[in-house]
């Protein structure tokens, strides 16, 4: 069966129960950031056009609606630099990857590295502006999930190269990592001003508020930009591929069981939520902190589905049609003009 086009699930009826913000210094610092990166020739030529399209600091706005100038600046730049670091993996097989990967590593744990790169640059000029952040647990917990994130985007690129799609519960483990999440999750902290002490991440309620919110913007994020990966042939390491592959499933069937899981992600989001909120961490101030981190979890949740519709990274310029009618065209692969079979 040849499939043209699909119908997204209504993920935003689903995320009723999330209230969407948006940062005031969007635009201050989406002119700041761009500027930034386009004078460091980071994607060569195209810099300025993948940045533009991407609009990652809108993202930002959405999902950090609290943040002050210069934490929010700092924490743009950051997922910029996540861009750039996707769209030149997307494009290089595993040990390429793992080059450019360590480039942006070694800048992020030590200033005095330098291997010439644009990225390496960048990653070293972003890190100067997280100073104030850098002695905290919150600091050392940023950098071991950014290490994990490039173990990932390594290991994608791999199973891009040997074109092999994953099972779902395999592929649920090294989409949370690869998506780049958690890195933007432990920056909440920064763009409040704390950082949380170790044991609040061995609480089970806080940590099921995590992953759901992990897990959703994942999920949605797949949801969001099958089209364009198929169209590209990049969409082996997306979850809709996934489930047609290890689940038998046709395009839109695989579509709404993505649909009907994300429900499952709200509902016991909401419960750990609540549970969550009968517990204590040892001191009021504590307990007030990990109030405003799990407010900022839902500001991401809802944000990067608000977002998926007016970047121009997934759906063009068609997001407001589509985000109406909830109806995607596929377009023809770049590689073969041929339709995936669903």
């Amino acid at each position: 069966m040849i499939v043209n086009a699909f119908r997204l699930p209504d993920l935003f009826s689903l995320s009723s129960s999330f209230t969407p913000g948006f940062n005031p210094h969007y635009a201050r610092a989406v002119t700041e950031c761009r500027a930034w990166l386009v004078s460091r020739n980071v994607l060569g030529a195209q810099t300025e056009v993948i940045l533009v399209n991407g609009d990652m600091e809108r993202l930002c706005a959405y999902s950090y609606p609290n943040a002050p100038y210069e934490q929010f600046r700092a924490i743009s730049e950051f997922v910029c630099l996540l861009i750039v670091v996707d769209e030149v993996c997307d494009e290089k097989n595993d040990a390429d990857a793992f080059k450019t990967g360590q480039s942006f590593l070694n800048a992020l744990r030590d200033p005095m590295c330098d291997d010439d790169s644009a990225l390496a640059q960048a990653t070293r000029e972003f890190r100067e502006h997280m100073c104030s952040w850098l002695a905290t647990d919150g600091w050392n917990r940023f950098v071991r999930v950014c290490e994990s994130y490039i173990a990932c985007v390594v290991e994608e690129a791999s199973l891009r190269e040997r074109g092999e799609v994953l099972s779902v519960k395999a592929y649920e483990s090294v989409r949370r990592e690869n998506s780049a999440v958690r890195p933007c999750a432990a920056l909440m902290e920064f763009a409040l001003g704390i950082s949380l002490p170790d044991h609040v991440f061995a609480n089970e309620h806080f940590m099921t508020v995590y992953w759901t919110m992990v897990d959703m913007v994942c999920w949605a994020n797949d949801i969001y930009s099958y089209a364009v990966e198929y169209q590209k042939g990049l969409d082996g390491n997306n979850v809709l591929t996934v489930l047609m592959s290890d689940k038998s499933l046709e395009l839109q069937a695989a579509s709404d069981y993505a649909g009907e899981h994300y429900k499952t992600l709200v509902r016991r989001h909401w419960a750990a939520r609540e549970a969550l909120a009968q517990q204590t961490f040892g001191s009021p101030e504590v307990d007030a902190q990990v109030a405003l981190v799990v407010e900022e979890m839902a500001n991401w949740a809802i944000g990067n589905a608000v977002w998926s519709f007016e970047t121009r990274r997934y759906l063009g310029d068609d997001g407001p049609q589509v985000k109406e009618s909830l109806r995607v065209v596929l377009k023809t692969r770049c590689s073969d003009e041929k339709r995936m079979p669903a």
